[in-house]
């Protein structure tokens, strides 16, 4: 959808950026089949992503793009997910109805100490269920469940 030099005070404090630093947003439409699954925004520091601003990601991953181009993927994170109701040009986007929920997936994802990425995707309520793995052992892990 937009890959372009933007700005966000939300993006720019996580990514500990200071006011006049620049970003490189990259917003796509997530799809399985013709189908869309997601509006998925990452935000990155222009001093590293500035290079990827050429790349067309229609066929390709950001983070293998980041290692093309000598840029560490991010190595570990946290993520954060909650009910929304879409915007309308989000709504639209995804083919939901007026009172459609959707899932909000917030990312922060660092390259050792660094944050190096934030980003918000907004998923299909009725396309996905959310699992969580645990054991004794203190592990917890969540992931995907598509539905249909």
């Amino acid at each position: 959808l937009q890959l372009t030099v933007a700005s966000s005070d939300e993006a720019r404090s996580h990514l500990e950026l200071d006011h006049d630093d620049e970003m490189v947003l990259l917003e796509r439409l997530r799809l399985a089949g013709d189908d869309p699954l997601a509006v998925d925004r990452a935000w990155l520091p222009a001093t590293i992503a500035r290079p990827l601003l050429t790349v067309d990601f229609t066929h390709t991953a950001l983070y293998d793009e980041l290692e093309v181009i000598g840029e560490t993927r991010p190595d570990r994170g946290w993520e954060r997910i909650a009910p929304v109701m879409p915007s309308p040009a989000d709504r639209n986007r995804l083919n939901l109805r007026r009172n459609d929920a959707a899932f909000s997936l917030e990312r922060l994802g660092y390259a050792g100490d660094r944050p190096i990425e934030w980003r918000n995707t907004l998923i299909r309520g009725d396309r996905f269920r959310f699992v969580a793995d645990w054991s004794v052992a203190g592990r917890a892990d969540m992931r995907l469940d598509h539905v249909g």
